[in-house]
């Protein structure tokens, strides 16, 4: 007998399972097999539930392969071996995505965290203090032309030189911004770009000159922005996998706090920028800047120096379309950007 041809006819008719379907199977055949030995009874269900997590793990094992041996099985969350696989993995979780089209009317509303250093002088009139202020800040864009955008940041928390809370905690912050320009607007910036791997990659190329660290700043701030756009955050990901230099961090943590695995490159200036995913979807969280020296920040008022281990970053919250802007502050700034 043909056990393979006996394999596909009983499987012929059964959809291909999905990511989620075999991490289900996946955690409960690993959960089973860390059970205390012991005789159950062979009940249908419990005959149904084995053969359902072996298919699971045999439908991953076959995944891992195809990725081409880059993905270390041996755990609930397989770990990417090297960079290239999880901006290969990055971009198949994106393309699963459906990019939002803002109707009329309508607003593309984003929420992240991030953590943000400032800089002030002291009162006593001393050194220049540096500190890091983890906020909220939240975008609305219109889909209309010549509708005003708002920002709006309100500061959480406060680490580094102590400075009075007056100077870092002002409620929320508006900025309303008022332009005739349509493309001044993120969402609408990123129509100009296609989703084609080859045209995004030349496009980048003809911007960035292919030098790799100044392809991988455009690259990190199109990704910022393409949360709209998930299409074209997959290409992004594919030309950043090309790139030399890149590596991957095993272990990083966004601006929310969220654990996950990551893909940095050096910048060359003492600074390590990381674009973050979660580590079980490989979805995009947000990005992050670690100081890999000292460094110095000159300002009219003296000279700070940022020290080597400080991380600043954004983590994506929410990404929505909303039919409205939410009350604006009587505070509100207000700035009006030519064309």
């Amino acid at each position: 007998m043909d056990e393979m041809a006996e394999l596909d006819r009983l499987w012929a008719d059964t959809p291909e399972a999905t990511a989620r379907d075999l991490a289900a199977a996946r955690v409960a055949l690993l959960a089973r097999a860390a059970a205390p030995p012991g005789r159950a009874p062979r009940t249908k269900s419990r005959r149904y539930a084995f053969r359902t997590a072996a298919v699971g793990l045999l439908a991953t094992a076959l995944t891992a392969a195809i990725i081409g041996g880059q993905v270390i099985l041996g755990g609930p969350a397989a770990t990417p071996a090297n960079a290239q696989a999880l901006l290969e993995l990055a971009a198949r979780a994106a393309a699963d995505q459906r990019d939002l089209v803002p109707g009329p009317g309508q607003y593309v509303h984003t929420k992240r965290r991030i953590q943000d250093p400032r800089y002030t002088r002291a009162p006593s009139g001393g050194p220049v203090l540096g500190y890091l202020v983890t906020a909220v800040e939240e975008r609305w864009e219109p889909a209309d032309p010549g509708k005003p955008w708002l920002l709006r940041e309100r500061a959480e928390s406060v680490t580094g030189s102590p400075v009075p809370r007056w100077l870092w905690d002002r409620g929320d912050e508006d900025t309303l911004y008022e332009s005739s320009c349509p493309g001044q607007r993120a969402y609408v910036r990123l129509g100009a770009w296609p989703a084609d791997v080859e045209a995004v990659r030349a496009k980048l190329a003809a911007q960035a000159g292919r030098d790799p660290v100044r392809m991988w700043a455009e690259l990190k701030q199109l990704v910022a922005e393409s949360v709209v756009r998930p299409s074209l955050s997959a290409a992004l990901f594919q030309v950043a996998s090309e790139l030399e230099g890149i590596r991957l961090i095993g272990d990083a943590v966004d601006a929310a706090g969220r654990p996950g695995v990551a893909v940095a490159m050096d910048e060359g200036d003492g600074r390590r920028s990381e674009l973050i995913f979660d580590r079980r979807t490989y979805r995009y969280l947000g990005e992050r800047t670690v100081n890999t020296r000292d460094i110095q920040v000159r300002m009219p008022e003296g000279v700070y120096i940022f020290r080597k281990g400080a991380v600043t970053g954004t983590a994506v919250l929410t990404v929505d379309l909303v039919t409205a802007l939410p009350e604006v502050s009587p505070k509100a700034s207000r700035l009006r950007i030519p064309c």
